[in-house]
């Protein structure tokens, strides 16, 4: 798919090259950072039901707090890109950040519910939380990209409409404990 940029985006094209943000999707790996974390943290959980309580003190950040926040060296930059950046990356690009951002709040906030620190992981509640990082690394993927301008169809035609079986009702989560 060949991107028509606007005279705009042309004329920063050449500011991104250098400065760690991609020129085709205006795009910088660094907010990927904001979902590694959480990501990484939940992987242990299954192990140490403890650090839940330190899952849940995550917050989503849009890409613009992400880097008002960060020590990224061209964060004025990569802001500036974020807004004028082309829509085939921009709008599959949130999409797929609401989609994590609703799943990790889901998980964490169910965990945190049915109190598994002192209940402890039942084998259905691990395979739970292993199957939802599963498909936040799968999105992460998809981020990658198309942060790098890529535009892979299929992935950005599966994180359009995530599937509303996998974010479970709090309800659904308290059975994996009875």
């Amino acid at each position: 798919m060949q991107v028509e940029y606007t005279s705009e985006q042309r004329q920063i094209q050449p500011k991104l090259a250098g400065s760690n943000i991609n020129p085709d999707s205006f795009l910088a790996t660094d907010y990927l950072n904001h979902f590694n974390e959480i990501v990484m943290l939940m992987e242990m959980i299954p192990d140490m039901p403890e650090l839940i309580e330190e899952a849940a003190e995550w917050t989503p950040k849009s890409y613009r707090q992400h880097f008002e926040e960060s020590g990224f060296q061209a964060k004025d930059l990569a802001i500036q890109a974020y807004q004028i950046a082309p829509s085939v990356f921009k709008a599959p690009f949130e999409r797929t950040c609401t989609d994590m951002q609703s799943i990790i709040k889901t998980t964490v906030d169910g965990l945190v519910s049915v109190n598994v620190v002192e209940r402890g992981m039942s084998p259905a509640a691990q395979h739970l939380i292993r199957t939802r990082i599963e498909t936040l690394q799968d999105h992460l993927m998809v981020l990658n990209q198309l942060i790098h301008g890529k535009i892979d169809t299929l992935a950005v035609i599966a994180t359009q409409d995530t599937p509303q079986e996998d974010v479970q009702s709090q309800e659904e989560i308290d059975k994996l404990f009875d």
